[in-house]
């Protein structure tokens, strides 16, 4: 019989196809890109974007010194009481009705009235007090009676010894809050920041609000320095 012719020829095996990526991969790949350009982008910000400005140092409420202990004789910031408004310690001010203590007092007061008339509002002496030989108001009591101080126990005001003053007051009721605007708040801080540490405003009182007034808190010596830096810069 005839044999068979087998065919010896190694067999070659058709080449693989290529990997081709899925529709999925393709998303995969392409959201990795996206991912590293978009860390890229964010690095880049942060390296060019410029420092931020400094916050703006918030002047802390000044206070009298831990030392003033007032007597009947002083006010609550310890300065001596004046009991008559004639007395020539007293000296007028062109921003208030009343006198205000002549010197250092004088100037730093006088500062924050013409200050507050520039960047807050317009001061109107009429409404506006200095020197008024009284105790100290409490809640709901209007009364200038000194003899309050008997029967109620209460200190002498600062402004008995011409060491306060109140800027339109009928605008800034005693105990009303919020009757400046922010902006006007600012300015204000931006003032007691000129007299520091020596004026306290009755609107960072803690417990009732008096937002027209302002006060001495300093010593002699505390106020003698500012009223000379103040001085000293025209």
């Amino acid at each position: 019989m005839p044999r068979l012719m087998v065919d010896e020829r190694p067999t070659v095996s058709s080449p693989s196809p290529g990997l081709r990526l899925t529709r999925r991969g393709r998303l995969v790949r392409t959201g990795v890109i996206l991912a590293l350009l978009l860390t890229v982008v964010v690095v880049l910000v942060q390296l060019t974007r410029p420092d931020p400005a400094p916050a703006t140092p918030i002047t802390p409420v000044a206070t009298v010194p831990p030392t003033c202990v007032p007597t009947a004789e002083t006010s609550q910031n310890c300065w001596p009481a004046i009991t008559e408004g004639n007395d020539d310690r007293l000296v007028q001010s062109p921003w208030f009705t009343g006198r205000v203590l002549a010197g250092d007092v004088e100037v730093v007061l006088n500062h924050v009235a013409e200050r507050f008339d520039a960047t807050v509002e317009s001061v109107d002496p009429d409404s506006s007090w200095g020197w008024g030989y009284r105790s100290v108001r409490g809640e709901g009591d209007s009364s200038e009676d000194v003899s309050a101080t008997a029967a109620g126990g209460s200190e002498l005001s600062n402004h008995a010894s011409g060491t306060s003053i109140d800027l339109n007051a009928t605008e800034h009721p005693l105990g009303a809050d919020d009757t400046f605007s922010d902006e006007q708040v600012a300015a204000i801080h931006a003032i007691l920041a000129e007299v520091s540490p020596v004026v306290a405003w009755g609107g960072d009182f803690t417990g009732r609000r008096d937002e027209m007034h302002f006060e001495i808190v300093g010593d002699p010596a505390a106020v003698a320095e500012v009223a000379a830096r103040l001085t000293a810069a025209g």
